[in-house]
Order: C-alpha cells, then structure tokens, then sequence
C-alpha cells in the first residue's frame, strides 16, 4: 500500500486538526467561563441569604429558579443576578409561594389575557377595563396580601412626562379598586414610566406590550 500523501492532503489534514483543537480550546474555555459565572451568581446570591434561590448560567444568560416568599424577594434575587459583571441577562423563573404565591398566580392568570388601557396619552380608565377590574378587585379582596399596582409606559415622548403619567395611571387603577372596596391600606400605587421595558420600543408590537399595568404581590398582610 502507497502511504505517501500529497502536500495538499497534508496541509488540508493539518487545517482539519486545528480548527479541531481550535473548536475543542473555545468550548472549553466557554464552559469555564459558564462555570466561573454561575459561581459568582451563587456567591452573590447567596450573601444576601437568598439561598432558596437557585442559579443555572447558560452562557452569559443566568436562569433563576427556586421559591421566594414575596414579589420583592424574587426581584432582589434578579437584581443581584444581573450586577454581577458578565452577566447579560436573567431569566427570573422564581415562583412566590403561600398565600402570596396563590395570589399572584390568579391575578397573572387573568392580566395573561386581557389587559388594563386607558385613554390615549390619558389617566383615565377605558371603559373596556372596568369588567376585568372588577374581577380583580374581587380576587383581591379574597387574597390576604398586599400589592403594588405598576403602571409603565413605552419610550415614546419625554421620560419625565412618561414617568408622571404612569403614577397617575397606577393612582387611577388604585382609585378603582378602593372604589370596588378593596382596602387602600393594601395597595400601593406605582409608577415606573419607561424604565422597565419587556419588550423593544422600536416597534408598536413592543411598544404595546410596554405599556402595561402589572398587579404585584409583595407580601402577606401584618
């Protein structure tokens, strides 16, 4: 049998094994740096005694699972997620559980479907809301929690006249709810303009889903 190979035959096997060894130097240096950060997340979580909290990194992408007790334990334990350097994003999977869980899980259930609108650049209420108000305030009532009604805007106009106008929006859905006898004591109006975005405000589709009003548990009445 002939073994000699051409200069060609070698120099393409050559290539062939470096671009795997290339291939095999960059997965390995991937998964170290995966590692390195999923580390860094538990460690950071984890002086916050968030240690229900449990980190899964997928890239530079950190999936948070595990059961928090309130709205607001669930977004601390994002928030730390997302300061750690090299993390560009968190997928805050964390379920609230009690009383506060069943709650949030009722009302997320309706907001799926419908949503609370108002009037164009407007405080006041459309009349398509008042049925699905209704409805929450009645889940409300029956739920021994507090919530925090946010109200966002999209990016559209100036950010302070966006910022105003959310507070009133979250102020008119509070009114609503008091109104339909929910305690205001229990209610905590919220405005965050467009500084909490859920989708790009380079479209309308985005912009729709940005301008939102969201019903917060954030934790058991005292």
């Amino acid at each position: 049998m002939d073994f000699r190979f051409s200069q060609f035959e070698i120099l393409t096997g050559a290539g062939a094994l470096f671009l795997c060894l290339f291939f095999v130097a960059v997965f390995s240096e991937a998964s170290a740096i995966e590692e390195e950060l999923g580390s860094a997340v538990k460690a950071a979580v984890g002086k916050k005694h968030l240690f229900w909290a449990s980190v899964e990194p997928h890239g530079q992408t950190i999936v948070l699972t595990g059961a928090a007790p309130d709205y607001y334990a669930k977004q601390q334990a994002g928030a730390i997620a997302a300061s750690v350097n090299g993390v560009t994003a968190v997928d805050n999977q964390i379920a609230i559980i009690g009383e506060a869980g069943t709650c949030q899980k009722q009302l997320d259930g309706y907001l799926a479907s419908e949503e609370v609108t108002f009037k164009k650049g407007r405080a006041d209420l459309s009349e398509s809301s008042f049925a699905l108000l209704t409805m929450l305030a009645s889940l409300v009532r029956n739920c021994d929690t507090r919530l925090e009604i946010a109200a966002h805007t999209d990016a559209m106009g100036d950010a302070r006249v966006n910022l105003k106008l959310s507070q009133r929006r979250a102020a008119a859905v509070v009114k609503y709810l008091v109104q339909r006898g929910v305690d205001p004591q229990r209610l905590d109006a919220k405005g965050y303009g467009e500084s909490q975005p859920v989708a790009d405000n380079e479209s309308e589709a985005g912009r729709s889903k940005n301008r939102r009003v969201e019903f917060r548990v954030i934790g058991e009445t005292t």
